[in-house]
């Protein structure tokens, strides 16, 4: 070993010094076994992602949930759940699809995940009561409140099947199924999207933090201008990056290929998720009734 190569404490592998330590190869490799995983941005200039494989790749199979619901069965029961808060004014109903979630969530292995979704959604159950009891002024916006928290019982679910899905998962399902090829492109696409532009914002932020520019509330209302410009610019132009980055992943990965696509995951319906099937089905069939005034 030369007297430009010494070897890395984290990792035991050997690493540069000297004129290769100021490749970016280099430095990814001492940030990788330093244990960073975020992103660096160069403030208003390019961008510099440190993992590149998790802004593609399967956010899911990283960390292995404790179990997973068949996709089939999570999408399923997303429709379900809109049904069923969205066919009757019931709160119980609604708090019902709220438990079911949030007991799929625990069943996967995400309890803060889905106590935070359960957290929200009674924050705006606060906030549509205070509306409503605040004069005829607020009503109207209680009234988006109310849409929003309905809402949000179908994104609980939406957000456990992101959280514990692979990407190939989901195109082998939605291929069992039947749909047509574009329209699984665009939901596999659509599967990593969301995560992904969340790391986009959180290195974002990580940046502005860097630059000593932390975002608070109030650096939002003393300079809301700068806070966009800081902000909202960075992540709007890397959306398309983004975007393109994606579909070239799925692309690259077989998800149009002509002919039927084999699965390296087993796919198979097990209790546990016909038990949930069964659970919001029968929600769906109360909340139908609850609407057609043939439950009082």
């Amino acid at each position: 070993m030369d007297n430009n190569t010494t070897t890395n404490r984290a990792s035991g592998e050997p690493s540069a010094h000297g004129a290769n330590a100021a490749s970016p190869f280099a430095c990814t490799a001492t940030l990788k076994a330093a244990g960073v995983t975020g992103s660096l941005h160069a403030g208003g200039g390019d961008v510099y992602a440190a993992k590149a494989s998790e802004r593609t790749g399967d956010g899911a199979a990283a960390v292995p949930p404790a179990h997973r619901i068949d996709p089939r069965v999570s999408l399923v029961c997303i429709l379900l759940i809109g049904l069923s808060t969205f066919a009757s004014a019931s709160v119980a109903v609604e708090l019902a699809s709220v438990g079911g979630c949030v007991l799929a969530g625990i069943w996967c292995g995400r309890p803060s995940s889905a106590l935070r979704w359960a957290a929200a959604w009674a924050a705006l159950f606060v906030l549509c009561w205070l509306c409503a009891h605040s004069g005829v002024v607020l009503m109207a916006m209680g009234a988006s409140f109310a849409m929003l928290r309905r809402m949000l019982c179908a994104f609980m679910m939406a957000a456990n099947m992101v959280g514990t899905t692979r990407t190939g998962e989901l195109a082998y399902s939605l291929q069992r199924l039947g749909l047509p090829k574009r329209v699984s492109a665009a939901l596999c696409v659509m599967l990593r999207f969301a995560p992904t532009l969340g790391q986009e914002f959180g290195a974002v932020l990580d940046a502005m933090k860097v630059r000593g520019i932390a975002l608070s509330p109030a650096r939002v209302l003393r300079h809301p201008v700068q806070v966009v410009e800081n902000l909202l610019v960075p992540v709007v132009g890397r959306v398309g990056i983004v975007a393109d980055e994606l579909a070239n992943a799925a692309a690259v990965r077989g998800i149009d290929a002509p002919n039927r696509r084999t699965s390296y995951y087993e796919l198979r319906i097990g209790a546990a998720d016909a038990l949930l099937l069964a659970y919001f089905v029968a929600l769906a069939g109360v909340s139908v009734a609850l609407g057609a005034g043939v439950l009082a």
